[in-house]
């Protein structure tokens, strides 16, 4: 019989807890090292145990009984005559509820550490800041650029073999690649909103005024919930379409666009405007850079602008506002105010 037949979920977790024989561990170190696939359902096997069984279990009484040792194995005060009694009817008034608040104190300190390190450990995350953009390719063979104020989140463990589901917040273009066993790529945003593919090209953009998926090629189902406690609603995207979920509303619109290409020019440092409101581009300028902008005699509801603008920086795309729209532009670090010449 192979090792391969042996080595199940549940020898895997009598594994992990230690529980497992000298001739048993040598067989699991020999069968892990035998192929890729037994190493990723190894960790995949490890990250289901670790989720049921953390690896830190407070001991609360233990902590309030030490604590208080050292209380008591503090030097003693000297405290004058007379006021002995009311120093200690103080202090048994105040000690109790002081240790038991320290004591709870350092526990959550030491739980929320714990909490924020396991994270880092199962995911491994790509950022960008203002103006900066990246490209990524994941271990599956797919494509991810990241749009610029983005965060990419890819399990370190079991992607690719178990699933291939990442967590996105901001803005990017994904070019999937389908495997063998059409295993499904999911990107989610939010716990109300994720996008399924099985090998395609989308834009993707959650940042916090709405959430908008344009299929470029391939099929793409994208599921939302507008309430927690609701079933989620799928739908099928055809190339073109448009999916955009406004986080005010909460409600899920979808039209075609002729160029579904155009909303992801922002990774060759071009920005396609079709009858784009100043209001809009307000958002791009602070998602994108980090501005606040202000707006002096301007309704940027009223204003549109079409085109196509090359942009290397927050300041050249500026300085073509100003002459389109014949504005005035005055930045001051992270502050810009568009005012009108008229």
């Amino acid at each position: 019989m192979s090792s391969q037949s042996l080595v199940t979920r549940e020898l895997l977790f009598a594994y992990f807890a230690g529980q497992a024989t000298v001739l048993q561990k040598q067989m699991i170190e020999n069968w892990v090292e035998d192929e890729p696939e037994n190493e990723e359902f190894f960790y995949a096997c490890l990250h289901e145990w670790e989720m049921t069984h953390p690896q830190y279990n407070a001991d609360t009484k233990a902590a309030i009984t030490k604590f208080n040792e050292s209380i008591l194995e503090q030097p003693r005060l000297y405290i004058k005559p007379g006021t002995e009694q009311r120093h200690t009817e103080h202090a048994k008034k105040n000690s109790g509820w002081q240790k038991y608040l320290v004591a709870a104190s350092v526990l959550f300190v030491l739980l929320l550490g714990t909490w924020l390190f396991r994270d880092i450990a199962l995911n491994k995350s790509y950022t960008t800041g203002n103006g900066e953009i990246s490209a990524v390719t994941l271990s599956d063979g797919s494509k991810v650029v990241l749009n610029s104020n983005s965060l990419l989140q890819v399990p370190r463990f079991g992607f690719g073999g178990v699933s291939r589901q990442v967590q996105l917040r901001g803005e990017a273009m994904f070019s999937v690649v389908h495997t063998l066993d059409d295993k499904k790529f999911v990107v989610l945003t939010d716990p109300g909103f994720q996008v399924e593919v099985l090998g395609t090209e989308f834009n993707l953009s959650a940042r916090d005024s709405d959430t908008k998926v344009v299929l470029q090629e391939g099929k793409v189902k994208v599921l939302y919930k507008e309430e927690p406690e609701q079933a989620a609603t799928s739908l099928i995207m055809a190339p073109g379409d448009l999916v955009t979920v406004d986080e005010k509303q909460k409600k899920l619109q979808v039209k075609q666009v002729r160029h579904p290409e155009n909303y992801s020019a922002w990774q060759h440092g071009r920005f396609v405007f079709d009858r784009t409101s100043l209001a809009e581009i307000k958002e791009i300028l602070q998602d994108n850079y980090g501005l606040v902008v202000s707006l002096r005699g301007i309704d940027g509801s009223k204003i549109s602008i079409s085109g196509s603008f090359k942009a290397r920086n927050a300041d050249e795309l500026l300085l073509a506002l100003s002459e389109i729209l014949d504005i005035s532009v005055i930045r001051q670090d992270n502050r810009v105010m568009l005012i009108s010449s008229k």
